[in-house]
Parts: C-alpha cells; sequence; structure tokens
C-alpha cells in the first residue's frame, strides 16, 4: 500500500495543466465530468512523475518562469497565488 500526503505545486499545476482547468476556480464549481477528467489526469501525472524520476519532469514544468510558454499553444503562461501557493497556468487552454 503506498500514501500521497498531498498535491504540491508542481504537480497541481501539471496536472490542471493535462485536464485544462483553470485553477483559480473553486473546487465546488466543477462538473461531475471535470472531476473525472482531473481524477484521470493526476493518476496520469503520479504515473508520469514516478516513471521519470519525479515531478519535476512534467511536460508543462519548464514553461512554469517568467517568460515561459505553454507547451501546447505557446501562449504566455500566467502566474499567481491562490490559498498562498504559487501556481502557472495558460490563459488560453486552462479556462
Amino acid at each position: 500500500m503506498s500514501v500521497i500526503a498531498g498535491v504540491g505545486n508542481l504537480l497541481a499545476d501539471e496536472t490542471l495543466w493535462q485536464a485544462r482547468l483553470d485553477p483559480r476556480r473553486p473546487a465546488g464549481s466543477l462538473t461531475p465530468v471535470e472531476l473525472d477528467r482531473l481524477r484521470r489526469e493526476l493518476r496520469a501525472s503520479i504515473r508520469s512523475a514516478s516513471r521519470h524520476g519525479g515531478v519535476h519532469s512534467g511536460e508543462v514544468i519548464p514553461a512554469r518562469r517568467r517568460g515561459g510558454v505553454c507547451p501546447r499553444c505557446a501562449a504566455e503562461m500566467e502566474r499567481t497565488d491562490i490559498g498562498g501557493r504559487t501556481t502557472w497556468w495558460c490563459p488560453r487552454e486552462q479556462t
């Protein structure tokens, strides 16, 4: 049996980017379809991180910086703090 204590900033950013969900949305506003997509992408992101040596290996992680661009559409990534934590997202795709 394995246990995960929580989802950190890198894993959260990767998962929300993969699921194309805006990190500023309240969790209670997600539809059942969006929640299922989020669950699937979280599992996939964890599996990928395990295979590739950690969450720093995610597709969107290199773009989490000033001047970084979305790997899918090349829009400039945006940054904000939510609940005291830094998050980066693609304003074009994560709506």
